[in-house]
């Protein structure tokens, strides 16, 4: 059984916890599901009775036996209000600017898109909620981020990881040198912003809006988006106007990822598309055989 509960489950989990961590003096609106009545090593299920949506942080403290199976089904019991909770997030309701390696595109939710890979997608909710996605690529084999709709699904063993209860800072960064930051603030007006990136206002800008500021480094590679500029081998570029675009930061390296190998299922055939969605035939992706 796939540790992933199905959308249904996911959604009664997100929707018990007001849409964020329950733990106290959390709510962090990036989610995870544990398991606890019974245990997943006890008996798998997707029961969500015996679930409870928890962020990464309090996540891994209830699988080290941080609180008492009571506990957790008190956090579910505790109803809290979800317009109390979305209060705290009311940024994730306005227009969005995303700031990827020094070049702006303003609501555009296919934020940083890496030979077809999006890396990082913002969508919203029903009620117009920021819902963040997540897929980081790597050339080891090794497992790295993934969140779906402020779900996560990776994490793997990175050197440093950063997630606030806010939800305005994402930072997590592994051994070999692959790193993504993304931060989010409020800019009020047009003054506010000549301000904080010394350009007059784009006419599309509607104020308040949030921005998304997304810097990646990929470990083996020339790509290293900072917040002043994108290099790809010696080409650099900074300061790139886009609006209501297909798409943002779009780079084709043509280069073969290997991420999360171990979690990639085997197709029937060698010759069938890989499972990880790059559109290689999986004999030539995560099933190569160097």
């Amino acid at each position: 059984m796939n540790r992933k509960p199905p959308a249904s489950v996911i959604k009664q989990l997100r929707t018990e916890v007001g849409f964020g961590c329950p733990a106290p003096e959390c709510g962090n609106p990036y989610l995870e599901w544990h398991h606890f009545d019974p245990p997943w090593n006890v008996e798998p299920h997707h029961n969500p009775d015996g679930m409870v949506a928890l962020c990464a942080e309090h996540h891994k403290k209830a699988d080290n036996g941080a609180y008492t199976k009571e506990q957790l089904a008190a956090f579910k019991q505790t109803k809290v209000d979800p317009a109390l909770v979305r209060g705290r997030f009311d940024w994730r309701r306005n227009k969005l600017l995303a700031v990827v390696g020094g070049n702006y595109y303003y609501e555009t939710p296919r934020v940083l898109v890496i030979d077809g890979h999006e890396v990082v997608l913002l969508t919203r909710d029903e009620d117009g909620y920021l819902l963040l996605s997540v897929q980081m690529l790597s050339l080891t084999s090794e497992v790295r981020v993934k969140i779906v709709d402020n779900c996560w699904e990776n994490i793997g063993s990175p050197v440093d990881i950063v997630s606030p209860p806010s939800g305005k800072d994402l930072r997590i960064r592994y051994a070999n040198g692959d790193s993504l930051a993304i931060r989010f603030y409020v800019v009020e007006d047009s003054a506010a912003f000549q301000v904080k990136f010394k350009t007059h206002p784009y006419a599309e800008l509607e104020f308040p809006l949030t921005v998304a500021e997304v810097n990646c480094e990929i470990g083996g590679t020339n790509l290293k988006l900072t917040p002043t500029g994108t290099t790809i081998s010696t080409n650099q570029f900074t300061g790139n106007f886009a609006a209501y675009c297909g798409g943002g930061m779009q780079v084709d390296l043509g280069l073969k990822w290997r991420q999360n190998w171990s979690l990639i299922p085997v197709p029937a055939s060698r010759l069938a598309p890989c499972p990880c969605g790059s559109g290689r035939r999986y004999k030539h992706c995560h099933g190569a055989l160097t």
